[in-house]
């Protein structure tokens, strides 16, 4: 394996593990341990680290180490803010291009997802967002969202409330938009994911302030 795929390669291991929640917030990353599991040099797994530190993943102590990054109340706002900012336009370009029938797909997924944990909600939630920027066909917005829909999964596993909440609507939301993207009706798609982005961006900010 090349040095630039061993790199990408721990850059994807050790991400996953913190948006998981395998690594937890504040938490050390034994480097030896990384080289033990991944049969791996430090070197791959150091710039990988480099690259996690300049997404905001992970704070890097010269000679000291490496910890998992804190979640905090700026950092929800701020990817809610990002989101607010860029998440229609990309429904409403992903819509131009977006095949049909996977749109039908997730649709009957959410309608379907009553029974579903709400983990496997979220996974629903983060494989909508992701296939919505897939379709965007622009790689700046496609590069840029990746990061902040993974630190986005990540908040939602360490700050969203595990029990069902009375007038959660936001099987609901998702639908309307699926739908909206369906009907490539930009102006629903700009209203109804503006009041999905605010109404997730006061549920987690809320529950983080508990």
């Amino acid at each position: 394996m090349a040095t630039t795929d061993k790199k990408a390669h721990a850059y994807e291991i050790i991400k996953n593990k913190i948006i998981e929640g395998e690594l937890l917030p504040l938490m050390d990353i034994s480097e030896d341990e990384l080289q033990k599991e991944l049969g791996i040099s430090r070197t791959p797994i150091r710039e990988a680290m480099q690259h996690l530190q300049q997404e905001g993943f992970v704070y890097i102590y010269p000679r000291k180490g490496t910890i998992v990054a804190e979640v905090t109340e700026d950092l929800i706002k701020e990817i809610f803010h990002m989101r607010s900012l860029n998440e229609a336009y990309i429904v409403k370009q992903a819509s131009n291009f977006v095949p049909l029938q996977w749109l039908e797909e997730m649709r009957s997924n959410f309608l379907a997802s009553t029974e579903k944990t709400r983990r496997e909600l979220m996974i629903l939630d983060r494989d909508l967002h992701f296939g919505f920027l897939k379709y965007c066909n622009n790689r700046f917005m496609q590069n840029i969202m990746a990061v902040v829909y993974d630190h986005n999964h990540r908040i939602r596993l360490i700050v969203s409330d595990p029990r069902p909440r009375e007038g959660d609507n936001s099987i609901e939301e998702h639908v309307g938009i699926i739908e909206a993207a369906m009907r490539r009706d930009t102006q629903a798609i700009d209203n109804l994911v503006t009041m999905h982005v605010e109404r997730s961006c006061n549920i987690s900010v809320g529950y983080f302030r508990r």
